[in-house]
């Protein structure tokens, strides 16, 4: 009767043991979920996110436009400032 109790005793014990492994492997499994769905999260939506990334691409473009404008101007009021000094030779600074 010893022996028998004994191997029920061992198979119970197996028995749990194998339940804390499980439970220890799924939550394992849940906190490397959790940390890489804030991983990604913040990869999506934080300060590094895409949409953060089109927006910089974006003023990117308006602010080589506004360059390439002021350029432009600044050549036109060069070319002016050239005329008038032609004509009137004491307006040079």
């Amino acid at each position: 009767m010893k022996i028998v109790e004994s191997l029920k005793q061992n198979l119970f014990n197996k028995t749990d043991h194998e339940k804390i492994l499980s439970y220890t492997k799924k939550t394992a499994v849940g906190f490397v979920v959790i940390i890489l769905g804030i991983y990604f999260g913040n990869m999506l939506f934080g300060n590094s996110s895409l949409e953060v990334l089109l927006s910089l691409k974006t003023d990117k473009a308006r602010l080589e436009q506004r360059m390439k404008e002021l350029k432009n101007e600044n050549a036109r009021l060069q070319k002016e400032l050239f005329e008038l000094q032609q004509l009137d030779p004491d307006i040079r600074q």
